[in-house]
């Protein structure tokens, strides 16, 4: 080892890390210097500058409150003796520092210290620990907090913004999960902290600080892994697709946790619930304009706790006026409706994912003509052909059931400007 030398490229990388002046990222905790670890203390004694947003640091006499703005701005011209910037919360959840580092690690050496969060203040305060629960914020974010209580029995929420804890248990009131029990918690760690308890519903008319923390409890939520049997639902004379095909659909569309789902023609609904177990965190739109079906769904979506499948009334595709461009779409039914449904879908998301069912040669013949006349990639149809297992006295007997067509495909989005779709689709691209 006598005749080892450094590698070039490791002495120039140390002789420009050196070059650098230090940036601290201090995780400031709620606002109270009390709660300051003493690594965090020794960051900002030994910085030359100390800048931070807003009202964070307004204990400490060195420290200068900026604009997000001015904040950014003074960054672009490091300090000789280096800076600590103190950020709201820890440094390591929906925090600053992520922007921080992104922008500026060409121009500093950046040390991040965590600091501690608001939700870990709540969990101390009333004793509950967050290892199972669910972390959200919704500080300025779209989420969809009854999605997201649907399936987890825990959550601890960052509110603020147009997402107010007020709003929150409103939300979680009208979407049927008005009975969850909530904490409120309002400026944790200062003198005037708050700590309210109750039901969604007893406190979605009540007011509360702009960023306060929730912590929300559902026993009853449903494990969204588990695949539905056909058991599990509510039945009627309104058809049902299998579970075996609607297994298969469901993995096909390849629904993202937080996607938009449209099950058009959505029957009993075991479609839709079992869609919005895979948008864990996203929401289902049950289109159908059968009231039986309809009034079915709801029974079945209130048995099985898939708070976050929206109904929608009327026929596809009048009935997607309004309605949020969708991610993906699962047509279950209105096949006599095929190129118009396809044409709206396109027109409000150009990049739409499609799966498509047909027990019918002639169904199946206009949905392969919709999608080849709308030009879908990746087009693939798969003939399902079940057969289940039947006690008959001293013997099993196989029971084929009717086979079933699967159809999938995605839009090509450079098709967009094409002028694809219907009126309806193309006012709700518009609008």
């Amino acid at each position: 080892m006598n005749g080892w030398r450094m590698p070039w490229w490791i002495g120039s990388k140390a002789k420009r890390m050196a070059a650098k002046e230090k940036l601290y990222v201090v995780g400031f905790g709620l606002g109270d210097d009390g709660l300051l670890t003493g690594q965090a203390k020794a960051a900002i004694a030994s910085a030359q500058r100390v800048i931070s947003t807003g009202r964070i640091g307004s204990g400490i006499a060195r420290a200068h409150g900026l604009g997000l703005t001015e904040l950014i701005a003074a960054l672009r011209q490091p300090a000789p003796g280096g800076t600590a910037v103190l950020v709201s919360g820890d440094c390591g959840f929906y925090s600053l520092a992520k922007i921080i580092v992104r922008d500026f690690s060409e121009l500093y050496q950046i040390h991040l210290i965590p600091g501690i969060s608001s939700i870990q203040y709540l969990s101390a305060a009333i004793q509950i620990p967050y290892d199972h629960a669910a972390l959200v914020s919704l500080h300025g974010k779209s989420g969809n907090i009854v999605a997201i209580m649907s399936y987890q029995k825990q959550a601890f929420v960052l509110s603020g913004g147009a997402n107010s804890a007020r709003r929150i248990c409103a939300e979680l009131s009208c979407s049927g999960l008005g009975s969850l029990r909530v904490i409120v918690g309002e400026r944790l760690s200062y003198p005037d902290e708050q700590l309210t308890s109750g039901t969604a519903e007893q406190l979605a008319d009540q007011d509360f600080d702009e960023l306060a923390v929730l912590y929300i409890a559902n026993p009853a939520a449903h494990d969204p892994s588990r695949p539905l049997v056909d058991a599990d639902f509510m039945r009627s004379e309104v058809p049902m697709t299998k579970q075996e095909v609607r297994w298969l659909s469901v993995a096909r569309l390849g629904v993202a946790a937080d996607d938009t789902v449209f099950d058009i023609g959505a029957g009993s609904g075991s479609v839709s619930i079992e869609l919005a177990r895979k948008a864990c965190s996203g929401r289902v739109l049950a289109i159908e304009k059968n009231p039986a079906a309809l009034a079915l769904i709801r029974q079945n979506v209130l048995k099985l706790g898939a708070f976050n499948v929206e109904l929608v009334a009327g026929e596809a595709p009048a009935a997607f006026a309004g309605l949020p461009a969708p991610n993906k779409a699962f047509i279950g039914g209105s096949a006599h409706n095929m190129d118009s449904i396809l044409g709206s879908l396109i027109a409000m998301n150009p990049e739409v994912g499609i799966v498509a069912n047909a027990v019918t040669l002639q169904s199946l013949h206009q949905i392969i003509a919709g999608f080849e006349k709308h030009r879908l990639l990746d087009v693939e149809t798969v003939c399902v052909n079940i057969a289940r297992s039947k006690r008959v006295g001293a013997y099993d007997m196989m029971l084929a059931q009717n086979p079933v067509y699967i159809v999938s495909g995605r839009a090509d989005g450079r098709l967009a400007d094409q002028g694809a779709g219907s009126a309806v689709g193309q006012e709700a691209k518009d609008g």
